[in-house]
């Protein structure tokens, strides 16, 4: 064997013998989506909305035709950026959006005192996000934001990107699938930082989130907002669907959290729970079941055993 199959052979054993000395952690997740959930409107129209009624261009109503939403937004920040509109009036709109009652107390709860994992994961953009957590002193009960990146350039105009780019999952938009997104993290979770979750609870109310929710296990909670897409999508569908997870529908943060705290699951701590010292820090990754996600795991390692038993020498 070469000298450089060698030494792989011996990170792979250190790496997978340092796997077995980190004592797994078992903790709570709540994932949420962002408009319409967290907040009580749709963060993208209420900025829109500050261009006057009669700008608008004609690549702007192609790419709405054509259901290219995050680069119609695109032109959308180019127009507002042709009419003087500054980033400071920007901000100021996106901080002035009301929550959706309740969801500020339900998430510092959950993130506080029952110790959840928490993160977002929305077809908004990270400034708007960002900026509105912030101004709610929310920013420090997220682990990980997912949403399409965007920044003001040097010039002041807003710049926004796809999170990624895929075409497998016709749930989704083509910029952001939700159920990607999430079942990356818990894997991600596993496998880097030995945590595997009890339970998963999504947060969501639009077409979007039908995704993330089909990839739960039995032992999650799908929890759509009473009266819109998500509910009636899957309270329409639920049979062909095969939805795994159980559905609480709720109407305001207060009805929420009242019904997850009835939950039998939660009157006990989850084993080994403790105060996640990586509060703060984005990740990607996901897992569906545990027993799918320590199977990741072990044809990751068995991956890389075959890799180094097939050096040359």
């Amino acid at each position: 064997m070469s000298s450089n199959s060698s030494s792989d052979a011996v990170a792979v054993a250190k790496a997978v013998a340092s796997c077995r000395l980190v004592k797994q952690q078992r903790r709570r997740l709540a994932a949420f989506d962002f408009d319409h959930t967290i907040v009580s409107q749709n963060t993208d129209t209420v900025v829109r909305d500050l261009l006057p009624t009669e700008v608008t261009s004609a690549r702007a109503h192609e790419l709405v035709e054509n259901d290219c939403w995050t680069e119609y937004m695109g032109e959308v920040f180019r127009l507002l950026h042709e009419q003087q509109v500054p980033e400071a009036r920007i901000r100021d709109t996106i901080r002035g959006i009301p929550e959706v009652p309740g969801f500020v107390r339900l998430i510092k709860h959950l993130a506080k005192r029952m110790q959840f994992d928490l993160i977002i994961i929305s077809d908004s953009n990270s400034v708007f996000i960002e900026e509105w957590l912030r101004a709610h002193n929310l920013a420090d009960c997220f682990l990980a934001v997912f949403t399409n990146p965007a920044e003001f350039d040097a010039t002041g105009r807003l710049v926004v990107r796809a999170h990624h780019q895929q075409s497998d999952c016709k749930l989704s938009a083509s910029n952001l699938c939700k159920g990607r997104v999430l079942e990356h993290f818990v894997i991600e979770q596993d496998l880097r930082r030995s945590i595997r979750y009890d339970h998963v609870f999504y947060v969501g109310d639009g077409n979007n989130d039908i995704c993330p929710v089909l990839r739960q296990r039995a032992c999650d909670f799908a929890c759509a907002r009473s009266g819109f897409a998500m509910e009636k999508h899957l309270l329409r569908n639920r049979s062909k669907l095969k939805l795994r997870a159980q559905l609480l529908v709720w109407k305001s943060g207060f009805d929420l959290m009242d019904q997850m705290l009835a939950l039998p699951q939660l009157q006990t701590p989850a084993p080994n729970l403790s105060p996640n010292p990586n509060l703060g820090a984005a990740g990607d990754g996901n897992g569906p079941e545990d027993g799918q996600q320590a199977e990741m795991a072990r044809r990751a390692s068995a991956a890389a055993t075959a890799g180094q038993a097939k050096s040359p020498n």
